[in-house]
């Protein structure tokens, strides 16, 4: 087996597509007060933080892109109704599908310059990619904690389970 970079990365990226679904699915049953209620975290709320990892996704892929990036704050609240941040969620992670299918293994070692509070930082896209799906891993984690905070119920959100029912796509 050839394992690339690139099937790498698209593993990552039908994992959190997987994993965003499965947490989505989650949070359609819960109130609005609860999706809302301050659970003490970094961002308070499943709210804050689901915004808060689109936010990061958002500035990220367009600094990956070479776009100057939006101006949006860490905290910023895009959308304060589920079913348009789940629509935004989908649509993003299918953009990081498709990012990673249109690039060949040498491009992924590419440098990527961008420029963030008025410093420039160059880094490599594979370790810009890892932290991208690192940054959605970390703050799913925390909402999963927070669900299961407010209704007792936990998820199946590990990378292995997600494996073990796709790895075949990706050896």
């Amino acid at each position: 087996m050839n394992y690339t970079f690139k099937t790498y990365f698209l593993m990552l990226a039908h994992y959190n597509q997987w994993a965003n679904q499965k947490l989505f699915s989650t949070l359609i049953s819960l109130t609005e007060e609860q999706l809302n209620q301050d659970c003490k975290a970094y961002f308070k709320s499943l709210m804050q933080t689901a915004n808060h990892v689109l936010v990061g996704d958002i500035l990220w892929f367009e600094r990956i892109n070479g776009v100057v990036a939006s101006t949006y704050a860490l905290d910023e609240v895009l959308y304060n109704e589920l079913a348009q941040l789940e629509n935004a969620r989908i649509e993003h992670d299918q953009s990081l599908i498709n990012f990673i299918h249109e690039h060949d293994e040498v491009s992924f070692h590419q440098m990527i310059t961008y420029v963030r509070r008025g410093q420039v930082y160059t880094e490599p896209l594979i370790e810009i990619l890892a932290h991208l799906f690192n940054h959605q891993t970390h703050h799913r984690g925390q909402m999963h904690s927070m669900i299961f905070e407010l209704t007792a119920k936990s998820l199946e959100l590990d990378l292995i389970f997600f494996q073990r029912e796709y790895a075949y796509l990706y050896r």
